[in-house]
């Protein structure tokens, strides 16, 4: 699973357009002192599969872009880096062969003062 974070993690440090967007990115929850807007990404599932050859890996993956400016501008111009920089992409994994990355859905929503733009992708990879 690690190589999987890794993957994604790399895949936005190499990204000048997402980087410049938020202030970090962070794995199931942000630091402490994290600044807005920033993105934290989860695992949602990982559900094993087995073609006739070769074990398979599917991941429902979910990131969140928080921004507690007033206007929803912060939080478009990330959801905007980020589906620039995951939708249809192509994750290095280490293991595994990538198969497809694709987006699922994605929600905007306004709470106690702070956008929350959620987007999940489903990620298939081959095991090499």
């Amino acid at each position: 699973m690690q190589s999987l974070f890794t993957g994604l993690y790399s895949k936005y440090s190499g990204s000048t357009a997402l980087k410049v967007a938020i202030t970090g990115l962070y794995l199931s929850e942000a630091i402490q002192t994290a600044v807005y807007p920033y993105g934290v990404y989860h695992l949602i599932s990982d559900v094993p599969s087995w073609t006739f050859d070769a074990g398979m890996e599917g991941y429902i993956i979910q990131f969140n872009l928080y921004s507690d400016n007033s206007s929803s501008t912060a939080v478009n111009t990330a959801f905007t880096a980020l589906t620039g920089l995951f939708d249809d992409s192509e994750i290095t994994v280490a293991g595994y062969t990538h198969i497809f990355m694709k987006r699922e859905l994605s929600l905007l929503t306004r709470e106690s003062d702070v956008w929350n733009y959620m987007v999940q992708y489903r990620i298939m990879n081959q095991k090499d």
